[in-house]
């Protein structure tokens, strides 16, 4: 016979464990996104195979938040924190769609072969790591939901640090890619771009939200 206590903490584990899962995922495609833009700032190689391996992740994801949505079906009322994880499910996915947005778009530019100027290149690189680097401290904070909550929360708190130096240096980036001299259609999806990973931290930020509720 299983407990209420007992069907609530062995659907908690299996909860944790399929986040876990998805923010580690999240920074797997991010390191994507990382070899396309270097590429671009360096102008040295080539991006053939990133964007399908993007893909590749995005649909393992995808199978990822249907097994969530599935668990937190079939717990019903059992977990009281039910809909702090529906939120946090919604933000991963919304996560992952702005990661392969940013990738299919400075792929894109790649294909075309637009040449940033060393100011712009420097400057999405620059942001390119800060977001990397929330999603490195959202998964951190993922890990250590499941056995230390104090220790969860305070890597949120960093995410909220990590977010204000993306605003500053991101209101930089934005207005150099605007006034540079680069071709028009280079200047409208770089900036789309550039937009799509202040949108992204926004969600880590927003998942970091949700973490710290379910930790308290």
């Amino acid at each position: 016979m299983v407990f209420p206590v007992e069907s609530e903490d062995r659907s908690m584990r299996n909860l944790l464990m399929l986040c876990q899962d998805h923010a580690r995922l999240a920074v797997e495609s991010y390191r994507k996104v990382l070899a396309i833009a270097d590429i671009l700032a360096k102008k040295e190689g080539v991006s053939d195979g990133l964007m399908d391996s993007i893909k590749t992740i995005t649909n393992e994801a995808n199978t990822i938040k249907t097994a969530l949505i599935k668990e937190l079906h079939e717990v019903g009322g059992v977990l009281v924190n039910r809909d702090d994880f529906f939120r946090l499910i919604s933000v991963f996915g919304d996560i992952m769609d702005e990661i392969k947005g940013t990738a299919a778009r400075l792929i894109e530019t790649e294909k075309r072969g637009w040449t940033l100027t060393d100011e712009v290149a420097k400057g999405i690189l620059e942001l390119a790591d800060l977001a990397f680097d929330s999603l490195i401290k959202l998964r951190e904070a993922m890990m250590s939901l499941g056995f230390n909550s104090d220790k969860s929360i305070a890597f949120t708190r960093q995410i909220d640090e990590i977010e204000k130096r993306f605003d500053e240096r991101y209101v930089e980036v934005q207005m150099s890619v605007v006034t540079s001299s680069m071709e028009l259609p280079a200047i409208l999806i770089l900036k789309d771009t550039v937009n799509l990973m202040e949108n992204m931290v926004d969600k880590v930020r927003d998942a970091s939200d949700h973490i710290r509720i379910i930790a308290l």
